[in-house]
């Protein structure tokens, strides 16, 4: 539930669940460019935030990136992931479920509006557009609210 209550409380403060809404007005330069296997990338650079996006993604896919990008401005804010990932022995995976996890509860806020009775875990990430890992996720968040 924290998870989902955090995402909850940016919807409250920003009035939409749109990610790319709430990045622009949390002043994040937003740049989409073709990008060749990455989806998306969010960077810290002194005090500006930029996030690359691969223009070539269709809109479901690129809503997704825009908010799990947000999720690590707001979750993890001065974490450089590359550098962990290179030079230390932490596991950074952690921030990629996170943010996705984020992203999810930012998308899918209301669990009555996306849970059905007797759907599969299959069913259900397809319908809101993740990967079944992430549905599990979601599904562990919301499911003693």
């Amino acid at each position: 539930m924290q998870m989902l209550n955090r995402a909850r409380a940016v919807i409250r403060k920003y009035g939409t669940n749109d990610p790319e809404s709430i990045l622009e007005l949390l002043k994040v330069k937003l740049f989409f460019l073709s990008m060749s296997g990455i989806r998306g990338i969010y960077k810290r650079i002194e005090s500006h935030t930029i996030v690359f996006v691969d223009s070539n993604l269709d809109e479901r896919t690129r809503t997704f990136v825009l908010a799990h990008e947000l999720g690590h401005h707001l979750l993890h804010k001065g974490t450089n992931r590359i550098f962990l990932d290179r030079c230390t022995l932490l596991k950074t995976s952690r921030y990629e479920d996170e943010a996705d996890l984020f992203a999810t509860c930012l998308l899918a806020p209301w669990p009555d509006d996306v849970l059905f009775e007797g759907e599969t875990m299959d069913d259900l990430a397809t319908r809101i557009g993740v990967r079944r890992e992430v549905a599990e996720m979601y599904l562990n968040e919301v499911r003693w609210r």
